[in-house]
């Protein structure tokens, strides 16, 4: 008789009832989608597991939840060391909290009497500095949206609150109408915890703003209404999304022949040129929707070494003789 194969442990069932609890603790979407996908990643991964054949007595594919034919620790350290060889540390540590709080629930919910994350550590992180955007590539990419067409004026004014406000992706494209204010010069961003701010952002802004909302109600073919979408498709005229940004950004790049710019960066350059011109740092803090100082510290390292010499200049003991 031949032995059947077990079938491998399906946490797909769980990660709908936990997706369901955070959207009950009105998380962020952007937290929800980012939590979700970790979760769905490591479940296509345990359904395709194979153990290590290099590995003396490596544990099968997990059969069941928890338990001796459950999800282990050296499951969840080959996914992460998996993870790691494809992607980046960086991506792999984002996952391995991300699971951490799926395990923790999963022992809150009873349905596990233990996490099989208790006792690891995350992933070591490499000091990366984010690259500052330079001024001659901001002043290329804002060229390639020079005009008077509607995708040109929403480009514009896209690029432009992106590095007035340091706001994130998600922050500045999951906007509706009703959270822009042109006349007190904000817009109101909901950040990381669901906690809603007001960005800040200058002149030049509040007028690419402007003719971006005049073009866009010529766009629709009507008056603008407070729960439309802030921003919006060029051809299919709906809710323009993160993707849609961030593919947005990287044609305008190509378009002006510069490096590709991650919307990210523009958060990191605008902290830069925060502490170029001694801004405030508690200021800093509540525009960026900072709750600890560490973040002063993690995002002031890119360009660091630019800031040290510029003032270096202005301070020279040796000058000052």
């Amino acid at each position: 008789m031949t032995a059947t194969t077990p079938t491998p442990y399906d946490i797909g069932a769980l990660t709908a009832s936990w997706v369901r609890s955070l959207r009950a603790r009105n998380l962020s979407a952007n937290t929800v989608r980012i939590y979700a996908r970790a979760v769905g990643e490591l479940r296509t991964y345990l359904l395709e597991y194979t153990p290590d054949s290099g590995v003396p007595d490596a544990r099968p594919a997990p059969t069941a939840l928890e338990g001796e034919d459950g999800i282990h620790r050296e499951h969840m350290e080959g996914y992460i060391s998996d993870l790691m060889e494809r992607t980046s540390a960086g991506n792999a540590h984002q996952h391995f909290r991300s699971l951490k709080t799926f395990f923790n629930w999963c022992v809150d919910e009873e349905e596990m009497d233990r996490s099989p994350m208790r006792t690891m550590k995350p992933p070591a992180l490499p000091d990366v500095e984010v690259p500052i955007i330079p001024d001659d590539a901001l002043k290329k990419l804002l060229a390639a949206c020079k005009g008077k067409a509607f995708e040109d004026r929403r480009d514009t004014a896209i690029i432009m609150m992106f590095l007035d406000t340091g706001a994130r992706l998600s922050e500045v494209t999951e906007r509706t109408i009703d959270k822009l204010d042109l006349d007190l010069m904000v817009l109101h961003v909901l950040g990381k915890g669901n906690r809603e701010r007001p960005a800040p952002f200058g002149r030049a802004t509040a007028v690419a703003m402007d003719r971006y909302m005049r073009a866009l109600a010529k766009h629709i073919g009507r008056a603008l209404e407070p729960t439309d979408p802030l921003w919006f498709g060029s051809r299919k005229k709906n809710a323009l999304t993160i993707w849609g940004v961030g593919t947005m950004i990287e044609r305008r790049c190509k378009e002006a022949g510069i490096e590709h710019i991650h919307p990210h960066q523009f958060r990191h350059t605008f902290a830069h040129l925060w502490k170029v011109h001694r801004g405030d740092e508690d200021a800093l803090m509540r525009i960026m929707g900072w709750r600890s100082r560490q973040m002063l510290s993690r995002y002031g390292a890119s360009a660091g070494e630019e800031r040290a010499r510029a003032q270096h200049r202005e301070l020279s003991p040796g000058d000052r003789l």
